[in-house]
């Protein structure tokens, strides 16, 4: 007997399909024969639930029932002039002549509430992963270096392994000079950082900047994605830069200073707790971009001078007064030169001095212990 085509309602015509059927094939049984054909787009369904339909659309010209065909939501029974098959039939008694080629001869409905559960549930399922896809972006969000607060600065932490702790004393001895405070004016920071009496040019003064000749003071305001990373060690994306920055004079005129950051300069005209947290994250952003350790200092220009750096897995802390702090500065700038001078004799790239952050995290896997 030549098979009958069947098709899913709402289906194109294309992906419609032969079924074949003896003698005693009742319709039950032919349906549940269409099941296993398409059990695949059937997932959840039992075959009882599924309803056929007698149908005859013409394949062979255009006419409204084929365009009809498509439309899931067409009226089998007065659009297409269907009939429900009742399951206890046998499908020979139905087709007493042989089936017309080129015809739809069965519908195929999945009850609205079988398809319906179906499509919601995939439909929740794409909602799912969008909401944890989401959530991850989330999860690994961008923060500005700016807008950095305890919350941020806790997961950074955390995800590093990282403690820190303030110390009181050096191990070397400072030459310290008599150093004049800056005067600030009623402008925003920022706004005050040009002309004679800006911070630019009193940071020159005091650090002497010119006598040092592998180092230049760069204005990391005009750098401002200085700082930013999109490294995997972190949990948040940190984006933004730093007020000034201390690094190798030649790295300015090739517009690369991220690679070459000695020192970097937070400003602030007055110091308040939520500063902290963003002077410790610039440290690790610069930390993770600089070939070299960084000294991160964090200071109202007068009489608050902090200072931050990696030592043994923790971040270490300390406090000077003006003079002693610009005279470590400096101190700090002179070994800097000098490993330059260094470098440029010897043409060899220079080893970091302080332990660098990269060598105590593995990206996802935490610290691991550093023999070095």
């Amino acid at each position: 007997m030549p098979p009958l085509f069947c098709l899913v309602r709402g289906d194109p015509e294309t992906s419609s399909f032969a079924v074949n059927y003896t003698e005693n094939t009742t319709v039950d049984e032919f349906r549940e024969t269409i099941y296993n054909k398409k059990k695949n787009s059937l997932t959840d369904i039992d075959y009882p639930d599924l309803i056929l339909y007698l149908v005859n659309i013409d394949l062979n010209t255009q006419n409204p029932q084929r365009a009809a065909l498509g439309n899931p939501n067409v009226n089998i029974l007065n659009d297409l002039d269907g009939q429900v098959l009742i399951p206890t039939i046998n499908v020979e008694a139905i087709f007493t002549t042989a089936p017309t080629v080129n015809h739809i001869h069965i519908l195929v409905e999945i009850p609205a509430t079988k398809r319906g559960s179906v499509v919601e549930e995939m439909r929740n399922d794409i909602k799912e992963m969008k909401k944890d896809i989401k959530d991850l972006r989330k999860e690994k969000s961008e923060v500005n270096i700016s807008s950095v607060n305890y919350e941020s600065w806790e997961r950074i932490q955390a995800c590093l392994g990282l403690d820190y702790e303030a110390t009181t004393s050096l191990e070397i001895e400072l030459n310290t000079e008599r150093t004049n405070a800056f005067q600030w004016s009623e402008l925003t920071e920022r706004a005050q950082k040009d002309g004679e009496r800006g911070y630019l040019s009193y940071l020159r003064a005091i650090l002497q900047i010119a006598t040092f000749w592998g180092l230049g003071l760069c204005d990391a305001t005009n750098e401002t994605s200085l700082l930013s990373t999109g490294n995997d060690i972190l949990p948040v994306r940190l984006s933004g830069t730093t007020d000034v920055a201390i690094v190798d004079r030649h790295s300015i005129a090739l517009q690369m200073p991220e690679k070459h950051i000695r020192i970097l300069f937070e400003l602030k005209k007055t110091i308040v707790k939520a500063d902290t947290y963003q002077i410790m994250a610039e440290l690790i952003a610069a930390d993770l971009k600089s070939i070299y350790s960084v000294l991160a200092v964090l200071t109202d220009l007068n009489d608050d001078w902090r200072f931050y750096w990696l030592e043994k897995e923790k971040i270490k802390a300390l406090k000077l007064p003006r003079d002693s702090a610009v005279a470590l500065i400096k101190y700090n700038m002179s070994l800097a030169d000098q490993e330059i001078n260094q470098q440029k004799a010897e043409a060899k790239e220079p080893a970091p001095k302080k332990q660098k952050l990269k060598h105590m995290v593995v990206p996802n896997k935490g610290i691991i212990n550093n023999s070095e």
